[in-house]
């Protein structure tokens, strides 16, 4: 690496801590995205974590089913918090979500039921259902694969978080 090179590296770094600093302000006023979305964690025997999702018409499509991209963020959600679990980790980053809609979730609430396929020290494999809790259906099936950075590494390499 040449002397050329620092000033690259030292921009990027400075541009993720003004990247966080931002994020963590919107997360202190409530104005993340995320936070506007109803999700609590529920019991699923079996399960390394499930998050419920209420359905309304800020999430629904015309047909009134849950919107597609929202229930790949719940998806997303759940299997990286199921990652995250077991700890210590600093952080993953989604490398694949793989997402199959199987019918309309369409009275809810959305239930995401992740399962923890493989968990290594830098690669983290989820499967995730997504059942419709009011009809007992099965809504979509998925895999999520995760880059995973341990709390030692992570703290070298600070933009592995999702």
């Amino acid at each position: 690496m040449s002397g050329a090179d620092i000033p690259v590296v030292d921009d990027r770094r400075t541009a993720r801590a003004r990247a966080r600093e931002e994020h963590d302000r919107v997360l202190a006023a409530g104005r993340h995205l995320l936070q506007q979305l109803t999700f609590r964690d529920v019991e699923v025997n079996g399960a390394d974590l499930a998050i419920d999702l209420d359905l309304g018409p800020t999430v629904t499509n015309p047909r009134g089913a849950l919107q597609g991209g929202i229930m790949a963020t719940l998806v997303d959600i759940v299997a990286g918090r199921a990652v995250l679990l077991d700890g210590p980790r600093d952080g993953v980053a989604t490398t694949d979500l793989s997402i199959h809609y199987l019918r309309g979730l369409t009275v809810g609430p959305a239930r995401a039921v992740a399962t923890v396929v493989r968990r290594g020290r830098s690669l983290a494999v989820v499967t995730v259902d997504v059942i419709d809790v009011g009809t007992g259906e099965l809504c979509a099936v998925s895999t999520v694969a995760f880059s995973v950075s341990p709390a030692a590494a992570a703290a070298a390499v600070p933009d592995q978080v999702s």
